[in-house]
């Protein structure tokens, strides 16, 4: 795991008293985290109807300050990150110290009710329905019945099949069947299996961090101990930690030399999420522009044939049919039309500019043009990428080709940024003040039950700043110097 570091400079002093600067920023974080699990009982994703208990809670009632208290936690758990961030910057911040901040701040938000996302229970949903033997590519989890499970679905996903890979959908039968009725048990049996992703998630970052030459502290501290991380992968319990966990595994794996085991982890990754098969994609083209010779028909071969058989291993093992790759599926994220993705906010923006001009155009219309738009330049700016991966930092091209996928993309959560932010925080990215403030404050942009807060007329700021990004990247070429690592 490494051992701890000692102050720069003065080799002489005893790691115990270099590393305890670190000790107040932890407690710090630790009260914030302790609060989100005890006010997340009222306020936070509980489940439905009328705030079923956890297994612990406080007294439903003076709604107004208990969420003051929730919001308070938060800021006390984004302060503790910055404190540790401020000496993982001095080299201070050991993988051990990760490891003991990680527990500290993540076994109060596991035993916790779910935060910030209702998407756990659309994953027991999907379990459940697998147990009892119905396929969730096409049966919702409405085919379940009245009850709080359902209730407790967000209603935009009661109808809807299961958008996930075959992977996650047969751990989710398994998960399911496992924890019997009791929807507490179930949640923290599916936060088991993320935490899977992320045990993973923290073994691999700061391999690849030192394959990359930078701080492996700084790495964990932005990949892994983040507020949205931690909110992402743990509170929430969503399955981007497992795709993220199986990801990074896989491309660590990859440019240490063993392509084939690297690019099945990845291929592995895609079966929970299918963005994940971007690695596969970037890896075999930097691998393939090294390689000289006869080694390039090899390396053609493993990201070829290694994928693919993995992707068919999984999908005839789980038994569910092939219809997860289908149309349908993918067509799942376009069904919400949340303000706050930049598609939809420039969508609705020039809808309204045209009203104005007395141009009559149906709205909807106008976001799946932004939406078509916004998803061609994403494409186009990936096979920049993938060209030129090998020339610019394949690690660092994929995590922008995924920010992008996501930016880009029909609707944006706050946890796919962790696909990009990830792997960035493996590259001198790692000190970006921008992803900093993206990792402590993102998730802020939802509630603590789940629900946008972004609303309103909040499309003009989220389509100015889109258009205004823009702008300056067009600039003298802006988009290159972030590329490149010039600009972080």
């Amino acid at each position: 795991m490494g051992s701890p570091i000692a102050v720069r400079g003065s080799p002489g002093i005893p790691a115990r008293r270099s590393l305890s600067p670190l000790v107040p920023w932890l407690a710090l974080g630790l009260v914030g985290s302790i609060g989100l699990a005890v006010t997340g009982t009222s306020v936070g994703s509980v489940t439905e109807p009328n705030h079923a208990l956890w297994w612990f809670s406080i007294p439903n009632g003076q709604s107004v300050l208990v969420t003051t208290f929730f919001y308070l936690s938060v800021a006390l758990l984004i302060v503790g990150w910055l404190g540790v961030g401020q000496q993982a910057r001095r080299g201070l911040l050991s993988t051990r110290w990760a490891w003991l901040i990680l527990i500290a701040w993540g076994v109060p938000l596991f035993l916790g009710p779910p935060l910030f996302s209702r998407d756990v229970y659309s994953y027991i949903g999907q379990g459940l329905l697998a147990h009892h033997g119905l396929n969730p590519y096409s049966v919702p989890p409405r085919a379940l019945g009245q009850g709080p499970l359902l209730s407790s679905i967000a209603s935009v996903w009661r109808g809807t099949a299961s958008p996930y890979g075959p992977l996650f959908v047969g751990a989710a039968n398994v998960v399911a069947g496992i924890a019997g009725s009791s929807i507490v048990a179930q949640v923290l049996a599916f936060r088991v299996l993320e935490l899977v992703g992320v045990v993973l998630i923290m073994v691999s970052l700061p391999r690849l961090a030192r394959h990359m030459g930078t701080d492996p502290g700084i790495a964990l501290w932005l990949g892994a101990l983040s507020p949205l991380a931690l909110f992402s992968f743990i509170a929430s319990g969503h399955n981007d930690a497992l795709m993220m966990g199986l990801l990074l595994a896989g491309v660590t794996l990859a440019v240490e030399g063993r392509l084939a085991w690297g690019v099945a982890l990845c291929a592995l990754a895609a079966t929970v999420k299918l963005p994940a098969a971007a690695a596969v994609i970037f890896l075999g083209v930097d691998q393939f522009q090294t390689a000289r010779g006869t080694k390039r028909w090899r390396v053609l071969a493993e990201v070829v044939v290694v994928p693919v058989l993995v992707l068919a291993v999984v999908t005839l093992v789980v038994g569910l049919g092939w219809s997860w790759l289908g149309p349908s599926a993918l067509h799942v994220p376009t069904e919400l039309k949340v303000l706050s993705t930049p598609a939809v906010a420039l969508g609705v923006f020039f809808s309204h500019l045209l009203h104005a001009i007395d141009i009559p155009v149906r709205q909807a219309t106008m976001i799946t043009v932004t939406q078509v738009i916004c998803g061609i330049g994403a494409v186009l700016s990936c096979v920049w990428l993938v060209i030129n991966a090998h020339r610019l930092d394949v690690i660092r091209a994929l995590g922008i080709a995924l920010l992008l996928i996501v930016v880009g993309g029909p609707t944006v959560w706050p946890w796919y940024l962790m696909w990009g932010l990830s792997f960035l925080a493996a590259t001198t990215a790692q000190r970006s003040k921008l992803l900093a403030a993206v990792a402590a404050l993102a998730m802020l942009v939802v509630g603590p039950s789940g629900h946008p807060l972004l609303n309103g007329n909040v499309y003009l700021v989220v389509a100015l700043v889109t258009l205004g990004a823009c702008v300056w990247l067009a600039r003298h070429r802006h988009w290159y110097r972030v590329a490149s690592g010039y600009a972080t």
